[in-house]
């Protein structure tokens, strides 16, 4: 399975869901990361197929909280199908470092436009941003 990053926002990244029976037993190779619900910094889980016990799935810690397997609904040793069932799952490829750098850049310009939002609207209190240059 391969599969290709880029800045065009005309392509899609590869999303495997657990309503599609296709999807429930795919075969990757030890190293694959994934991540569930992608880009929702509050959900957001990434997992590594395990080298060492083939055809199960790791989840990486830091400061994606994904919980301990065998805790939480996950199994002792989650095969795909257990990452399926706790969400949308984007395979994540290597990329140019301007990949990377864009992604990261539009990331934080979408949180300012939710965080002035909130405050447009007046759905929490959030003191007017400071005047001058933000980076």
């Amino acid at each position: 399975m391969t599969g290709t990053t880029t800045t065009d926002p005309q392509r899609q990244p590869l999303v495997f869901t657990a309503d599609n029976p296709d999807h429930r037993y795919l075969d990757f190779p030890a190293g694959t990361v994934v991540a569930v619900h992608h880009g929702d910094y509050r959900r957001q889980e990434v997992w590594v197929a395990s080298g060492p016990n083939a055809g199960n799935w790791s989840p990486v810690g830091g400061e994606f909280d994904c919980p301990p397997t065998g805790q939480d609904g996950v199994p002792e040793h989650p095969v795909f199908a257990d990452i399926l069932a706790r969400g949308p799952v984007t395979l994540l490829v290597a990329a140019q470092q301007t990949a990377y750098e864009a992604g990261w850049v539009k990331g934080r310009s979408q949180l300012l436009g939710q965080i002035e939002e909130l405050r447009d609207t007046g759905d929490c209190n959030i003191p007017p941003m400071p005047t001058g240059e933000h980076r």
